[in-house]
């Protein structure tokens, strides 16, 4: 194996990622998650000689050993590094005084920049791969994104980029199922055309449409924050409905790991006052867990003793802050 993406499992930015780095290098992939990131880099194959990583941003806990393992890294092979979380001012220039090509920007998703890094090398559909990413992710509004969705049919777009979501939320528990997409995609088959991608998106469509009555019936409201715990696959989508359900700037949804940990996804209103991802990141670390993300859509890992104390200090910055906006 000579070439390798390693890229964000549980969403389509992660996907899409992968999908494009494949269509321009012929690269194999894997699809991994923040987890089990260091397992992977650990293990790779001895005979590679590039690699890229895409849409697996670190936290400030794990930041020391991710460089640590990208410098080490690349005394062996060429590293491309492509992501779009957020990093602090003083880890950015440590990875810039790394011998990596670093791709990285706040503004765009993952599959935007990895599209843009790319382009001499893919063909024209390959946009739509990209716009994909970014519709899911929220940031089609982004300058590159508004610029690409001129071109395009943007109820078409809606309508390919919900398909991919919402199948891959209905059948992502199936490891091979991210893998068929990043391999359909990489060849620019569009998401309609894909067998069984429709069925599963209704199906999950109709899973959407029960949760948010469920929602509304087991979520509990703080002042700024309603959380819920789930079984979902998808933590994401129910975050989003507590903020309806609930009226409030920020939903936590969250469920059960192996290893008395807990998995949370955090979602927010434009009127929010925090940075979703600085504060969880910040507060995860201080009861031993791990998080991170973006302003306005965020994850952590943390003990499940502790779960509802995160929370309640979530709600404290959330309502110390409102009105910042």
């Amino acid at each position: 194996m000579k070439k390798l993406c390693l890229s964000h499992v549980k969403d389509i930015d992660g996907v899409s990622s992968a999908a494009l780095v494949r269509a321009a290098t012929g690269c194999e992939f894997r699809l991994t998650d923040y987890d089990t990131l260091f397992d992977e880099l650990d293990n790779l194959p001895r005979d590679l000689e590039e690699l890229y990583i895409c849409d697996l941003g670190t936290d400030q806990s794990r930041f020391g050993r991710f460089s640590e393992t990208l410098r080490r890294l690349s005394d062996k092979l060429r590293v491309t590094y492509i992501d779009h979380h957020y990093i602090s001012p003083e880890d950015r220039v440590t990875l810039k005084r790394l011998p990596i090509e670093l791709v990285h920007n706040v503004n765009e998703c993952a599959g935007m920049l990895t599209y843009l890094h790319f382009k001499e090398s893919l063909p024209e559909e390959a946009k739509m791969v990209a716009l994909y990413a970014a519709v899911t992710d929220y940031m089609d509004g982004s300058r590159n994104g508004k610029r690409m969705m001129e071109t395009y049919d943007r109820h078409f777009i809606l309508l390919e980029s919900t398909l991919l979501s919402y199948a891959l939320a209905m059948e992502g528990k199936d490891p091979e199922y991210p893998r068929m997409l990043v391999e359909k995609l990489s060849k620019m088959r569009l998401p309609h055309q894909i067998e069984g991608v429709p069925q599963a998106a209704v199906a999950e469509a109709e899973v959407i449409a029960r949760l948010a009555k469920k929602v509304k019936k087991e979520g509990k409201k703080l002042q700024g924050v309603a959380y819920v715990e789930t079984k979902q696959g998808s933590t994401g989508s129910v975050a989003k409905l507590l903020l309806g359900a609930f009226g409030v700037p920020v939903g936590v949804a969250f469920k059960k790991k192996p290893g008395g940990r807990v998995e949370m996804s955090l979602r927010c209103t434009s009127e929010t006052g925090v940075h979703l991802g600085k504060a969880i990141g910040a507060i995860a670390q201080e009861y031993g867990g791990s998080g991170g993300g973006h302003a306005k859509a965020a994850g952590c890992t943390v003990p499940t003793k502790d779960v509802v104390a995160v929370i309640r200090e979530l709600d404290r910055v959330v309502t110390e802050h409102s009105g910042d906006t």
